[in-house]
């Protein structure tokens, strides 16, 4: 039985005596009064699920539960229109609007017919002021609802309990707190979750060869699913700047590809789904399309994570080929567990405008194998915090998977090796390995070479198990994120061998590209959440799983860009400065992190970044020059990735390390709280209630 007191409702036009008098008249009014001829039906239920969520305080429940009424009113603007499939939502923290959780977040009412306006009119019981997120979603041919996109601004929007009495106002879809840090228009893609995602991918040279015309040829490019019957939405995104984000592709008219240039379509499909593609090609002008040829793709075609088809092209009513299309493929599946995060924050967007540049560790204070030697052994433990001690805030990492999926700490893709006992007298009595092709147990019981031009040198002495050596190499993934504090951040680069231009293969790899990538989020998520982290890779395809997988870690693209220094790689993505922003709005990214050699003398360049809202971090061995790092300091880029951090690095000048303000680790605390794997923010104390209006 729900008891209270007829008092609240006059609550607001009492005095501050008579309240606290009636406070203590509480117990004796429950007894008297039954609730029935107090609260309507809708406000008991608003009780019902205070109660449900929070039974430890339903005592006094009548003083700490103030039911409000509460008229949600939405409009779509900024060109925002919804398919046929689609609806409003609001999520929030409070149990009635769904604690975050997407399959209980409410839905909104149409109040127009054009579907720009909507609105809901709820009771919400609440003790303390709570917070909300508008999002659009559907629901797939099982009933699921699939998060199309959300509201992703660190601020989520707040209603204090005194605004029961204030005009609901009008909320415009994506639009929240323009003039707060955090705020302003901001949507974001929903995370896999009941869906997986194909790519595929035009970023090389040359895709399309057809008999009798030039390799040079203009196409109109068409990817329709055959299957009428299905929840298949295929977006396209063809790069130009600022203008490469994906969208619902022409039907009529299709995309417009020339070699050279970067065309993705990407299609979502239900986890069950298995559909036959049909690429149409055509020649012509805007007004006039002249088929060319079509290339089909069956679903037994896509095997693993990656590949590339080779398709024939047919001319239309002909059997023969008259042409072939060589097309790389993604395959993008969901996280297992992934229903334990919530909407509670995105961190995909998160770098507040007025963070200063950033003091980057490269592999700790440096290289150490190869490059001139550096006081501590890179990648290592050791080597990480002593960044901290010369005021660095973050430290850059290289993350690869041994063959058991074990995430460690290694530069390269493998190292120099011998038999245990073998006798070394120079390179040619080593063997090359790939640390794919060991379990981590054999991993730890191998002899370890670094060839430094004819020299040779062994580890074999720093490749021991115990965690409280921090000198080790090849420290687990999870013991970096033990031994490391929170305050400072980490740049965690995930290896994975590039084809280069040439053709050639930097490596090979041949474990699963999505169990890969899973295994390092689900190890973040497990034992580094709550700090600042950012996911790097220079594989474009490893960025685009990052950010369709998950919401709390941001991502950049590491990228060479043009240079003289390094061969470039097939994928045009990573070749040039422009289209790795190009990218990075793409796939709705953090931003990039290029080599320093792309901004030698145009340092304006740093504007195409900035300019977007992307992030820019710069990394190379020129930057170990202190005007040059003070040059790029005064530009405003995110961020500098160094070695000898000890030498040129702000210690002379900096107070201390950026992330050691307290306020700054409880906004990342949210990391832990929105993947699923807390449900508080370690440290920070739970906010009071709020129990009585402000007077004004």
């Amino acid at each position: 039985m729900y008891r209270s007191c007829v008092c609240p409702n006059v609550l607001k036009s009492i005095s501050i005596p008579l309240f606290l008098l009636l406070v203590q008249l509480l117990p004796l009014c429950g007894a008297l009064v039954n609730e029935s001829t107090v609260f309507e039906s809708e406000k008991l239920q608003a009780f019902k699920i205070f109660d449900d969520e929070q039974p430890g305080r339903i005592s006094g429940r009548s003083f700490m539960c103030v039911p409000l009424f509460r008229v949600f009113s939405l409009e779509l603007r900024h060109n925002i229109r919804l398919a046929p499939d689609e609806y409003v939502a609001v999520s929030g923290d409070h149990p009635a609007l769904g604690s975050w959780k997407l399959e209980r977040a409410v839905a909104l009412k149409e109040q127009d017919k054009a579907r720009t306006k909507w609105y809901l009119r709820i009771w919400i019981c609440a003790s303390q002021r709570f917070y909300y997120r508008y999002l659009i979603i559907s629901r797939n041919g099982e009933g699921k609802r699939i998060l199309r996109s959300w509201e992703g601004q660190k601020v989520a929007r707040m209603l204090q309990t005194y605004e029961i009495y204030r005009s609901p106002g009008l909320d415009v879809f994506g639009d929240a707190y323009p003039t707060s840090v955090g705020g302003g228009f901001h949507l974001e893609r929903g995370w896999l979750q009941h869906e997986y995602v194909i790519e595929l991918k035009f970023v090389w040279q040359s895709h399309i060869e057809i008999s009798g015309i030039p390799t040079n040829g203009k196409f109109h490019l068409i990817l329709n699913s055959i299957n009428v019957m299905d929840d298949t939405r295929i977006e396209v995104s063809k790069f130009a700047y600022n203008h490469s984000s994906f969208r619902p592709q022409n039907q009529q008219k299709g995309v417009r590809y020339t070699p050279g240039s970067i065309v993705i379509f990407r299609i979502y499909q239900q986890l069950d789904a298995y559909n036959t593609f049909r690429l149409s090609i055509y020649q012509g002008s805007r007004d006039v399309k002249l088929s060319v040829g079509e290339a089909y793709i069956f679903p037994e075609q896509f095997k693993g994570s990656r590949g590339i088809l080779q398709l024939p092209i047919f001319a239309s009513l002909q059997t023969i080929p008259i042409g072939e299309v060589t097309l790389p493929y993604l395959v993008v599946y969901p996280m297992p567990k992934v229903e334990a995060g919530n909407l509670r924050t995105s961190f995909h967007h998160y770098w507040p405008d007025n963070w200063p540049t950033l003091d980057v560790g490269s592999r700790g204070l440096g290289a150490s194998y190869f490059l001139s030697s550096t006081s501590v052994t890179e990648n290592t433990i050791e080597s990480f915090l002593a960044v901290q001690k010369a005021k660095g805030d973050m430290v850059q990492l290289d993350v690869l998977l041994t063959k058991d999926y074990i995430p460690v700490v290694w530069h390269g893709f493998g190292f120099y090796t011998s038999g245990r006992d073998q006798q070394i007298r120079d390179r040619f009595d080593l063997r090359f390995v790939l640390i794919r092709e060991l379990t981590y147990s054999e991993l730890k019981a191998s002899r370890i070479f670094i060839v430094k031009r004819w020299t040779l040198q062994e580890y074999t002495h720093l490749n021991v198990k115990d965690p409280s050596q921090s000198q080790r190499i090849f420290p687990k993934l999870s013991e970096v994120y033990e031994a490391l504090p929170n305050t400072l951040g980490l740049v965690l680069e995930i290896k994975w061998p590039q084809l280069m231009a040439s053709g050639v293969l930097e490596s090979t790899q041949n474990l699963n590209k999505n169990v890969y990538v899973d295994t390092i989020i689900q190890t973040t998520i497990r034992h580094g959440c709550g700090r600042p982290l950012i996911f790097a890779s220079f594989d474009a395809d490893i960025c685009t799983m990052l950010r369709l997988k998950q919401h709390v870690f941001p991502v950049i693209m590491t990228s060479i860009g043009r240079s003289h220094i390094w061969d470039p790689y097939m994928d045009l993505r990573t070749q040039s400065y422009q289209q790795a922003v190009n990218f990075a709005q793409s796939a709705q990214i953090l931003g990039t992190a290029l080599h320093v050699e792309n901004f030698k003398n145009k340092y304006q360049l740093v504007d195409l970044s900035l300019n977007l809202q992307q992030v820019l971090f710069l990394w190379g061995n020129d930057l170990q020059d202190i005007h040059l790092l003070e040059q790029f300091r005064a530009l405003d880029v995110s961020g500098l990735i160094y070695d000898h951090m000890e030498r040129v690095g702000p210690g002379t000048w900096k107070r201390s390390a950026f992330f050691r303000a307290p306020q700054l680790l409880e906004q990342f605390g949210d990391q832990c709280v929105a993947s699923g794997n807390s449900t508080s923010i370690p440290g920070v104390k739970p906010a009071k209630p709020t129990i009585w209006p402000k007077l004004r």
